[in-house]
C-alpha cells in the first residue's frame, strides 16, 4: 500500500508520486511490504509525522503505529532508507551504503514531507534517530524531531574513539554481520535484514561524527529536538547522545530535550512490535502519548513499569 485517501477533496498532493520518488532506482528490488508508505487525508494536513526505521529493517516496522497517527487526523509517511527493504533479506547491496547517500535521502525526505504538512515532526529510532537528528539541526521546517535511541556511536566505545573506529572499519574489507549469529535470522521478523554491513556501520558513524561537529556551530535549525534515551541499552552509545547535548547546549541549544526511557531492562529494538517478547509492545503507547501532547518544557522520565 502506497497510500490511503480519507474520502475527502484531493489537493494536487500525489502520495504515488512520493513514494516513487524515494524508492527510485531500486523499486524492482524491493517487497511489497517494505517501500515506503504514504497515508494521506486528500489534503496537506497541519501536521505529518515521518517514520524513519532503523538500520536493516524496514517501513513494515512502523505499519500499525502509522495507521493509529492516520486515525488520528494525520498525514503520515513512513520512509524506507537506501539500500533496505529488499525481496533478497541476505542482499549485500547494505555495503555500498554511504554518509552522503544517507544526507541525500534525508533531505528528499523532507522535502517530501513538507508536501504532506505544514508541521512536521520526524521519528526515526537509532539510525532513522540519528537521521531524524541531521535534518533537525540543519533545516528549520522540521517542527519537531523525536530519535529513539539514536546511532550517535557504538556502545560500550568512549565517544572520542568513534572517528578511530569508523577509519578502523573503512580500512578493511567490508564484513557481513549477524545481528543474531545463533538464530541468524530464522525467528526475527521477516521484513528486516539478519545482518548488517560493516560499511553500513562505518556510514552511520560518520553521520553521526557530522552531526557532532555541527553541534558546535549552533543550536539546532528544528522548533522542537527531544532524544529519547534508553537506560538498558545495549547496542548504541548513550555517552554519545551526553556528548551531544553537551555541545548542543554549549553552542545556545537550550531547548534539546533528553527524555531517560526505563523499564525495558536490556534492550535496543524498542519499536519493532514483531520481535519475541518485544518491548515495542510497552514503549509505543509512550511514544504516541508524547506526540499526542505538545512538546514539553522539561525533560521527561518514560517509565514503562507503570
Amino acid at each position: 500500500m502506497s497510500s490511503d485517501s480519507g474520502g475527502g477533496p484531493r489537493s494536487n498532493l500525489d502520495p504515488d508520486a512520493i513514494v516513487a520518488s524515494l524508492d527510485a532506482g531500486e523499486s524492482e528490488h524491493l517487497d511489497d511490504e517494505m517501500r515506503s508508505v504514504v497515508l494521506d487525508h486528500g489534503v496537506r494536513t497541519p501536521r505529518v509525522i515521518v517514520l524513519l526505521h532503523g538500520l536493516t529493517a524496514s517501513p513494515r516496522t512502523w505499519r500499525e503505529f502509522a495507521r493509529v497517527r492516520y486515525a488520528r487526523g494525520e498525514n503520515v509517511l513512513i520512509a524506507r532508507l537506501p539500500r533496505h527493504g529488499y525481496r533478497d533479506r541476505m542482499t549485500e547491496s547494505l555495503a555500498q551504503l554511504t554518509r552522503d547517500e544517507l544526507a541525500e535521502h534525508a533531505a528528499r525526505i523532507l522535502d517530501a514531507a513538507h508536501v504532506l504538512g505544514e508541521q512536521v515532526v520526524l521519528v526515526g529510532h537509532s539510525l532513522g534517530g540519528a537521521l531524524a537528528l541531521h535534518l533537525a539541526h540543519r533545516d528549520a521546517r522540521v517542527f519537531r524531531a523525536i530519535a529513539i535511541a539514536p546511532f550517535l556511536g557504538i556502545a560500550r566505545l568512549p565517544h572520542d574513539w568513534n572517528a578511530f573506529a569508523r577509519r578502523l572499519i573503512e580500512r578493511f574489507p567490508n564484513r557481513f554481520v549477524f545481528w543474531d549469529p545463533v538464530d541468524r535470522g530464522r525467528s526475527s521478523p521477516k521484513h528486516g535484514y539478519p545482518r548488517y554491513a560493516t560499511r553500513a556501520l562505518a556510514a552511520g558513524l560518520a553521520l553521526a561524527d557530522a552531526l557532532r561537529d555541527d553541534a558546535q556551530s549552533g543550536p539546532p535549525g528544528a522548533a522542537h529536538v527531544e532524544i529519547v534515551r534508553n537506560a538498558g541499552e545495549t547496542s548504541v552509545s548513550n555517552r554519545t547522545i551526553d556528548d551531544l547535548l553537551a555541545r548542543w547546549r554549549a553552542a545556545g541549544g537550550a531547548a534539546v530535550r533528553v527524555h531517560r526511557l526505563i523499564g525495558l531492562g536490556a534492550s535496543h529494538d524498542v519499536v519493532e512490535p514483531e520481535r519475541q517478547r518485544a518491548p515495542a509492545l510497552r514503549f509505543l503507547p509512550r511514544l504516541h502519548a508524547l506526540l499526542d501532547a505538545p512538546p514539553p518544557d522539561d525533560d521527561l522520565t518514560l517509565d514503562v513499569r507503570d
